[in-house]
């Protein structure tokens, strides 16, 4: 059976790995390093270990998905011949790609792997820049994130930044999300004789020219009042309030019907900013919407019978059913092809067809709107000329 060890080069320089792992490696005759750029090599290289570093790999791959399998494929093949020692930088557990992809080999009966030391560079990082983990922590992989895997009121770390480059794509990502003006750190080789921390704006994290595999991104847990308005959980939390015992003696009164007017009110808004090209009015008026939306939400959370999310639970499911030929195996072609996809999606939710009265409802009204905007009336001055004519 093929044997790789996987030893862990810690976070830093020879100070802080533990004595068993150096003298792991001292006795080893052979160490097949993921990369040389580690301050723990030099000291290896200078006990006379032969050291067969893999770094030629990323030159000859476009991806880290394929630098990291074709590191694998070599360690595999090395396997053949003799038990391989394969050290990477830090812990090999902890965002350590390839360790995850031997670690597959391994359940598929393919070889035996083994792990051992390496200090997480996570202790020097919070140490370096006196991270409070009390108030919220969490680690994210520069490489492999989501805009919703992030959350401002932890203390955030960011790895896998290497360079300008790795620096510049998180922070594209990053500013989907935070203020451009967030200060956050640049933490180079965490806890050793080499350590540096940079402080900058979040939209200037890749002017600094850093080249590092020791590199990782401090954003601080965020007190800004515009993140909060931001965030959906924050928007129920005010309607809820709102609704509530001590909320607004207005909201507190209301109910499914006495609001629903506001619905048609606010839709025409939304409809005159759209006429008139209003971007900024559009953002407004598809608020005062959303507005609607969370207070029958917050009214019907008080009722006891459903709240936002199960709202937003119910749309989001709909049109993922409705689109199987984006989110599922069904295939369109045609104009046709998408009729046919969207009836038989909605026939299998088991709804009986009915009368769309507000089809015809909108399509007469929608007139009116337009022609109300467009020709600078009021719409109740329309609807009182159009009564008149009636009347006669």
């Amino acid at each position: 059976m093929k044997r790789i060890e996987v030893i862990g080069l810690g976070s830093s320089d020879l100070d802080q790995m533990p004595l068993g792992v150096w003298r792991r490696l001292e006795q080893a005759g052979r160490i097949y390093l993921r990369t040389e750029d580690h301050p723990a090599v030099s000291a290896l290289r200078e006990n006379g270990t032969e050291l067969i570093n893999l770094d030629d790999v990323y030159e000859q791959h476009e991806t880290f998905e394929g630098t990291y399998h074709a590191i694998v494929d070599r360690l595999i093949a090395a396997a053949e011949h003799e038990d391989v020692l394969y050290a990477v930088p830090g812990h090999p557990l902890f965002y350590e790609t390839t360790t995850e992809l031997l670690l597959e080999h391994q359940q598929k009966g393919e070889l035996e792997v083994s792990i051992s030391g390496g200090q997480s560079f996570i202790d020097a990082v919070i140490a370096a820049v006196r991270v409070p983990v009390n108030e919220g922590f969490q680690v994210l992989d520069g490489m492999n994130f989501n805009v919703r895997d992030l959350d401002y009121h932890q203390h955030t770390l960011v790895t896998q930044v290497y360079d300008q480059y790795s620096l510049g794509e998180v922070k594209l990502s990053l500013l989907e999300y935070y203020p451009p003006e967030t200060e956050v750190k640049i933490v180079d080789a965490a806890g050793s004789d080499h350590e540096q921390i940079a402080s900058r704006p979040l939209h200037e994290i890749d002017h600094l020219g850093i080249q590092s595999n020791l590199l990782c991104l401090y954003i601080p847990k965020v007190e800004d009042a515009r993140m909060s308005q931001r965030d959906i959980h924050y928007m129920t939390e005010v309607f809820d309030t709102l609704v509530g015992e001590n909320g607004c003696p207005w909201d507190k009164m209301q109910t499914h019907e006495s609001i629903e007017r506001h619905l048609l009110e606010e839709a025409y808004e939304v409809i005159e900013a759209i006429e008139k090209q209003d971007d900024e009015g559009i953002v407004e008026e598809l608020g005062d919407i959303l507005l609607q939306v969370a207070l029958h939400s917050a009214i019907g959370k008080k009722d006891g019978y459903f709240d936002f999310f199960d709202v937003l639970d119910s749309v989001t499911a709909k049109v993922v059913r409705r689109h199987p030929h984006v989110f599922g195996d069904a295939s369109v072609e045609s104009l046709d092809d998408l009729d046919r996809v969207w009836s038989e999606a909605k026939a299998k939710e088991g709804k009986k067809e009915k009368i769309k009265y507000e089809k015809a409802y909108g399509d007469i009204v929608l007139g009116w709107m337009k022609e109300t905007i467009h020709e600078g009336k009021p719409l109740e001055e329309i609807l009182k000329e159009r009564g008149r004519k009636n009347e006669t």
